[in-house]
């Protein structure tokens, strides 16, 4: 066989003949691919997956709102009526529910505030605050730490932040008890040294305390993912161009780990503040918070309508504290909304 032909199912062929079967191999199939029957089937391919997504999204909307949305209006709607004898709701419009939670003895003119809800509401905040400083001066070391380490034993350590959402949060509470009680580990480790104490249970402190360390992973996971994105090239590029590695850190590394920093601030202040379980088990009647109001008024008072609307005043300073967050920070930088 000679070099300038090519055999094709036997048969030899010029390359000039191969040429135009190729073309012609290449216009049947594109033909073939740009018919009718062909398209029909992409199309209706096409569409099947946009129903699909169609029907996903239907799906997901339709379960928020019927178990997210269709509850909260009915919340709203039972702030709005009034509780009759025996704690039977009746349905008639009233503002009395909101007016009595934020005006009951509340003198403006003497700046006189005996209000219990908005004490109480108050006080929530504040655990908020002091639970979620807490938990960020506690957490940002370890998250840095495990995001910045390069050891076989990474994965065993994040197993050691997530491993108290194994345990229930009940049980958590009560070693608590144990470790802040009279006869507890605190007050017996300050006995060896000398230091007298009675104990620290059903305190300010004891809520604190606990609830800084229920919520405290999530402060680190969120700081944790920050810090491991950071791209190790920016903080040696820093250092080469003489920072010093405290100047690298708070020019680079720390901006960088914000939007970790303000995810976790965002978690862990809500959920320190609708705690209900720290205060009742670590708390006194003293200690009381927002959630633990709402469920006396609702379940001992069977004043669904009153409890309706303290839930209802708290849900709008949450959505107001966080729109004021929001303006200065941003959540689309924080959840990563923002990016192209």
């Amino acid at each position: 066989m000679s070099n300038e032909q090519e055999s094709t199912g036997g048969v030899r062929t010029s390359p000039a003949e191969g040429g135009e079967l190729r073309e012609r191999v290449f216009g049947v199939r594109t033909a073939v691919l740009r018919s009718d029957a062909v398209t029909g089937v992409f199309d209706r391919i096409t569409g099947r997956e946009r129903v699909f997504a169609s029907v996903q999204a239907g799906f997901g909307l339709g379960w928020m709102l019927v178990f997210l949305f269709a509850p909260l209006l009915y919340i709203v709607s039972l702030s709005f009526w009034q509780r009759g004898a025996g704690g039977v709701v009746v349905q008639e419009f009233t503002l009395a529910n909101y007016e009595y939670i934020l005006t009951e003895s509340v003198d403006l003119a003497s700046l006189t505030f005996k209000n219990l809800y908005l004490t109480i509401l108050f006080q929530s905040l504040k655990y908020g605050a002091f639970v979620t400083v807490g938990a960020l001066l506690l957490g940002y070391v370890p998250a840095y730490f495990l995001g910045r380490t390069v050891t076989k034993w990474k994965a065993a350590l994040l197993l050691l932040v997530v491993l108290p959402f194994w345990v229930p949060l009940i049980i958590r509470y009560y070693a608590w008890i144990l470790v802040l009680g009279n006869q507890g580990l605190l007050v017996s480790m300050l006995g060896w040294v000398g230091i007298e104490a009675s104990g620290f249970l059903y305190t300010e402190l004891a809520v604190v305390s606990g609830l800084t360390q229920a919520l405290l992973p999530f402060m680190i996971l969120p700081i944790y993912n920050s810090v491991n994105e950071i791209d190790s090239s920016l903080i040696e590029s820093a250092k080469t161009m003489g920072a010093t590695p405290l100047r690298a850190f708070y020019e680079v590394t720390l901006p960088l780990t914000l939007p970790g920093v303000s995810a976790g601030v965002i978690l862990v202040f809500i959920l320190s503040v609708g705690s209900y379980m720290a205060p009742a088990l670590l708390g006194a009647p003293s200690n009381t918070m927002v959630a633990n109001l709402i469920e006396s008024t609702f379940g001992q008072n069977l004043d669904w309508p009153l409890a309706s609307a303290m839930g209802v005043v708290y849900l709008f300073v949450l959505f107001g504290l966080i729109s004021v967050f929001n303006r200065f920070v941003g959540l689309d930088d924080v959840f990563g909304g923002g990016a192209e």
